[in-house]
């Protein structure tokens, strides 16, 4: 990776191919999102927690694989998915921190210069004729400022789950069908259990912070675990017909 801030007049023949935006997740079966996508990603994944290795902080993502590196929901051409989230259709942009000497840290757009999806075939371009943003590149800006936006909102519900004690481990022994024991480890999950033990003057707090219906996207998506097994049965069956009848 190599970020660096952009600029307008330097990097205005840049080209995106944003066919191969999505390919960034291929093997990724963790991305981060921010509480404001919650109810959009629960119709597809599962909401974890985990600790961000970088910060050692719990976050909330969306789990695509029941592997390291698994994207059980990536086609070969593109996320097989109604939602597809923020920080896979950011790509190839990130927030950085101009930290400029005698000023106050600001965010800076930044682009990565050794990312695929720079092309001179992309139909994408980040200027217009005119100098002013292209409206791509105006809906690049829309989905940063949504994550940054959200940084905040989603570190106060990390916070408050946490007060309540309400994370718990996710154990799940799954044994696939060709018999391949499969354990999940480091993934946490909303206790249900204790979610509803909260009396009612916490559960109002709840209601008036807007977690509430946050808390009730994660548990009605902790069903999609059982997609995932599905869609590992299906490619380990497919894999092995391949092998077995290869073309």
């Amino acid at each position: 990776m190599r970020l660096v801030e952009l600029s307008r007049s330097e990097h205005a023949g840049l080209r995106i191919r944003d066919d191969l935006v999505e390919a960034s997740a291929a093997s990724q079966h963790l991305v981060p999102i921010v509480v404001s996508e919650f109810r959009k990603a629960a119709i597809h994944y599962p909401i974890v927690f985990a600790k961000n290795p970088e910060t050692g902080r719990f976050a909330p993502y969306v789990l695509n694989g029941l592997g390291v590196e698994e994207n059980l929901f990536w086609s070969g051409t593109e996320m097989d998915v109604a939602y597809v989230p923020l920080n896979v259709r950011r790509q190839p942009f990130y927030v950085g921190t101009n930290d400029a000497p005698d000023a106050p840290a600001t965010n800076v757009l930044c682009i990565d210069l050794d990312s695929p999806c720079l092309d001179g075939s992309g139909g994408k371009t980040l200027v217009n004729p005119d100098g002013s943003d292209s409206s791509y590149l105006k809906e690049i800006l829309s989905v940063l400022g949504e994550l940054v936006a959200g940084k905040d909102t989603t570190e106060s519900f990390i916070a408050t789950v946490l007060a309540l004690e309400l994370l718990a481990p996710i154990v799940l022994d799954i044994v696939l069908d060709d018999g391949t024991p499969l354990q999940i480890e480091g993934l946490y999950g909303l206790d249900e259990e204790k979610f509803r033990q909260l009396d009612e003057e916490r559960i109002a707090t709840l209601w008036k912070a807007g977690c509430l219906d946050l808390i009730y996207s994660v548990l009605i998506a902790s069903g999609h675990i059982f997609n995932l097994i599905r869609l590992k049965n299906q490619r380990i069956a497919l894999s092995r017909a391949w092998h077995s009848n290869p073309t």
